[in-house]
C-alpha cells in the first residue's frame, strides 16, 4: 500500500508541473553578451548551416531543408545540475514548421542530448535525442510535443530558462514556470543552442550557473582544525564571496571593453568557403561588366546605322527619288528579259549546230565513199 501511495503521490508531482529544482546557483560558467567574441562558441559557414558573432548576437542558421544543428559552448569539463539563461529570437521564415532553442547534457559522443524549443506559434516543446532519435519529454504523440503557451511572445525576444538536478528538468519562459520534464538518463554533458531544418535563431545573450564549489569551506575547515579558529568565522566567508562577485563583473567589463577590436577580428573566422565565393562572385561580376560594355557599344553603332538607314529612305521616298526608284526597278526588269531571251537564243543556236555538225559528219563519210568509188573504177 505504501508503494502504492508513493507512485501516486511520484505521479502527481509530475503531472501537476510544480518546480521541482529549488538551488541556488551562484557559480558563473558561462556569460556571454556577444558585445565582445569571446570565442565561447564554434564559428562556421558551409553548404549545411551558418553559425557567426556579428552585430551582437550569435546568428545560427540551418541552411538545409533536413537533419538540425546544434552549437555547443566551448567548456572545459561537462557540467550536471546547472541553470542556463538565454534571450532568443526566432526568425520568421517561409518554413512554418521553423523553431529553435536550447540543448543541455549534450554527450561527447554526439548521441545524445535534451532539448528545449519554441516555434513561431507560441508553442514549446522538451525531448530527448539518443541515437539520432526524439522522445518527447512534453505534450503528446498527437501534437508532436509541443505545448501552447501564453508565456511565450509570437513577436521579439524570449528569454529561456531551464534549472536542472537530479534528472528533473524546470523551464521557465520570460520568468513564468511552464513546465518541468523528467529524464536522468544523462548525468552531466555540454550546454549549446538547437536549430531545426530551414530555421535561423539568434541568441542575444547566454548566462550558465552551477552550484559554488566546496573547496573554501573545505579550506576553512582545514584551517580550523589546525588551530586557527577565526578563519571559520562567518562573516569571512561572505567577503570571499562578495570579492568573488566582484570579480564576475570586472571581467564582465573587461570583455565588454574588448569590442571594437573583437567584432573586427570576428568576420575573420569566417569559413574559406565565404571567401572562394566571394572571389568568384567579383571575377564573374567583372566578366559580366565587360559583356555589358561591349553590347552597349554595338547596340550604339546599330543605332546610329538605323538612323542612317531611315535618312536614306526618307530620301529615296521623296520627290524625284521616288521616281527614280520605278525606273530603275524597270529597268532592271528588262533587263533581266533580255538576258533570258540572250540564254535562250544561245541554246537555240547550239542545238542548230549541233545539227549542223550532225551533218557535216554524214557529208564527210559520204565523200569518203564517193572517193573509193573512183579509185576502183580506175
Amino acid at each position: 500500500m505504501r508503494i502504492i501511495s508513493f507512485a501516486i503521490i511520484i505521479s502527481l508531482s509530475l503531472l501537476t508541473k510544480g518546480q521541482n529544482v529549488f538551488t541556488k546557483f551562484q557559480d558563473t560558467v558561462l556569460h556571454d553578451n556577444f558585445v565582445s567574441n569571446q570565442y565561447n562558441f564554434p564559428q562556421k559557414y558551409n553548404a549545411l548551416e551558418l553559425f557567426i558573432v556579428e552585430n551582437d548576437q550569435y546568428r545560427l542558421k540551418r541552411i538545409n531543408d533536413n537533419s538540425y544543428s546544434i552549437s555547443y559552448a566551448k567548456l572545459e569539463n561537462d557540467i550536471s545540475s546547472f541553470e542556463i539563461r538565454a534571450n532568443i529570437l526566432l526568425v520568421r521564415t517561409k518554413n512554418k514548421k521553423a523553431s529553435g532553442g536550447l540543448v543541455l547534457h549534450g554527450q561527447s559522443a554526439g548521441n545524445g542530448a535534451i532539448v528545449f524549443e519554441i516555434n513561431s506559434k507560441k508553442r514549446f516543446k522538451i525531448s530527448k535525442l539518443f541515437d539520432n532519435q526524439l522522445r518527447y519529454l512534453s505534450g503528446t504523440p498527437k501534437e508532436q510535443g509541443w505545448v501552447k503557451s501564453s508565456a511565450i511572445n509570437k513577436k521579439g525576444r524570449n528569454e529561456i530558462r531551464v534549472v536542472t538536478e537530479g534528472g528533473y528538468y524546470d523551464l521557465y519562459i520570460n520568468n513564468k514556470h511552464v513546465y518541468t520534464a523528467y529524464d536522468n538518463q544523462f548525468v552531466e554533458g555540454k550546454v549549446g543552442f538547437y536549430v531545426n531544418a530551414s530555421s535561423e535563431l539568434l541568441v542575444y545573450d547566454v548566462l550558465v550557473k552551477k552550484k559554488k564549489k566546496g573547496v573554501i569551506e573545505q579550506e576553512i575547515g582545514g584551517s580550523d582544525s589546525s588551530g586557527g579558529g577565526s578563519i571559520s568565522d562567518p562573516s569571512f566567508q561572505e567577503v570571499i564571496v562578495l570579492f568573488k562577485a566582484k570579480i564576475d563583473e570586472q571581467q564582465i567589463e573587461i570583455n565588454n571593453l574588448k569590442k571594437e577590436n573583437d567584432k573586427c577580428r570576428s568576420m575573420l573566422n569566417y569559413d574559406t568557403t565565404l571567401v572562394t565565393k566571394a572571389q568568384e562572385y567579383q571575377i564573374n561580376n567583372q566578366i559580366l561588366t565587360h559583356k555589358l560594355d561591349s553590347t552597349s557599344s554595338e547596340l550604339r553603332k546599330a543605332q546610329k546605322r538605323l538612323v542612317y538607314l531611315e535618312s536614306v529612305k526618307e530620301d529615296i521616298e521623296k520627290g524625284s527619288n521616288g521616281d527614280l526608284v520605278l525606273n530603275l526597278t524597270t529597268i532592271l526588269a528588262e533587263l533581266k528579259k533580255e538576258n533570258k531571251d540572250l540564254k535562250q537564243e544561245s541554246a537555240d543556236i547550239k542545238a542548230v549546230n549541233a545539227g549542223l555538225k550532225k551533218d557535216n559528219e554524214v557529208l564527210l563519210r559520204e565523200i569518203d565513199r564517193l572517193k573509193y568509188m573512183l579509185n576502183i573504177r580506175e
